[in-house]
């Protein structure tokens, strides 16, 4: 081998080391002009050019590559990754079904399809992926962490909560491991244990709007409305385009009765109405799987003090339709359509997303 090319190399393994792609890629150029046929250094200036961003670069040596060692799985794996950034998804779906053909037990195979799986939506087909991954390697801390974040898309809140738990146990730092833990225990009423994982967050990342929002919706979930309520003013007043800040500060203020809960509730409808629905639809949901009485009661109170209480309306309502009581719940809708004439489409998105979660249980 010529010897000009193999110190050259060398000085792109050392420059790569040192976190100098465009260096190295220069250098491995030098390797591969001078010895056309090595692969190895076509395959590291194929990476180092992947670092530095050139893609075009990069996938030019990764076909050279897979041209002259057509079974290099980890090859594929990372053409897949060159092509997505390049927007070729067709062709980074190949290339992933490539090497899961070639190596279907794989670990990096596994991990690359699960990552995928996640990113299309997959959630159950990624759970399965990092599932495989992890029988054969417990230890894999960042397929655990993804399992639990697929989890949690699949409402598999107790499934989560142990992947989180594993990945902090080695990790007790670990700021997706904490949101994905926060979000779990949130989704399991604990919103005391929650706080705990929010505050560490907020501590590490002390600026962050999205943990402030976490901490304002789990001070909702325990009752804690006038802190909540400090939060959410916080979050609606640094991001006014967050539909789900201005449901839960509705949440917030309802519960201290304020009125000013109609007007947060129509300012997230307009921004996000799928977004605010769920919020809603959640907390309602929540409260009436574990106290549908004290929520029903909750309304009652309320309506004693104003009979113009739109919102009670609409949870007395929503809550009915969750126990099975339809003709209930319209008298409610009917009320409150009187009310607000002007608000019948949110009351509908309400309700058609209530009837859907019933339908949805009924089928599970």
């Amino acid at each position: 081998m010529d010897a000009v090319a193999k110190q050259a190399f060398e000085t792109g393994l050392a420059m790569a080391r040192a976190g100098n792609p465009t260096g190295a890629a220069e250098a491995f150029n030098e390797a591969v002009s001078r010895e056309p046929g090595w692969v190895m250094a076509r395959l590291n200036r194929g990476s180092a050019w992947f670092l530095a961003k050139n893609f075009p670069a990069a996938l030019a040596d990764f076909d050279a590559v897979l041209a002259a060692e057509p079974k290099l799985v980890d090859v594929y794996l990372n053409r897949a990754i060159v092509r997505r950034s390049m927007g070729d998804m067709a062709g980074a779906d190949a290339d992933l079904a490539a090497a899961v053909e070639l190596a279907p037990d794989s670990p990096a195979v596994l991990n690359s399809r699960g990552s995928e799986r996640l990113r299309t939506g997959d959630m159950a087909g990624a759970v399965a992926d990092f599932t495989r991954l992890l029988e054969a390697h417990p230890d894999h801390t960042g397929a655990r962490l993804a399992r639990s974040t697929a989890r949690l898309h699949l409402l598999d809140a107790n499934g989560a909560l142990t992947d989180c738990e594993e990945v902090l146990k080695v990790d007790p730092s670990n700021c997706d491991g904490l949101i994905n833990r926060a979000t779990a225990r949130m989704m399991l009423q604990n919103f005391i244990e929650a706080l705990s994982d929010i505050e560490a967050l907020l501590a590490a990342q002390p600026g962050s709007i999205e943990i402030l929002y976490m901490r304002g919706a789990a001070h909702v979930g325990a009752g804690q409305f006038a802190p909540a309520l400090v939060d959410l003013n916080e979050v609606v007043k640094k991001a006014p385009q967050l539909a789900a800040g201005w449901a839960t500060r509705g949440n917030a203020r309802y519960h201290l009765a304020d009125p000013g809960a109609v007007a947060d509730y129509r300012e997230a409808f307009k921004i996000d109405a799928g977004a605010a629905t769920r919020i809603i639809i959640r907390l309602i949901r929540e409260q009436s799987q574990y106290r549908q009485n004290e929520v029903l009661a909750e309304c009652q109170k309320f309506r004693a003090k104003d009979r113009g209480d739109s919102i009670s309306l609409v949870r007395r309502g929503l809550t009915r339709l969750l126990q099975g009581r339809p003709a209930d719940a319209n008298l409610d809708f009917m009320a409150f359509r009187k009310l607000l004439p002007d608000a019948t489409a949110i009351l509908d998105t309400l309700v058609a997303a209530t009837n859907k979660l019933i339908a949805e249980k009924k089928k599970g």
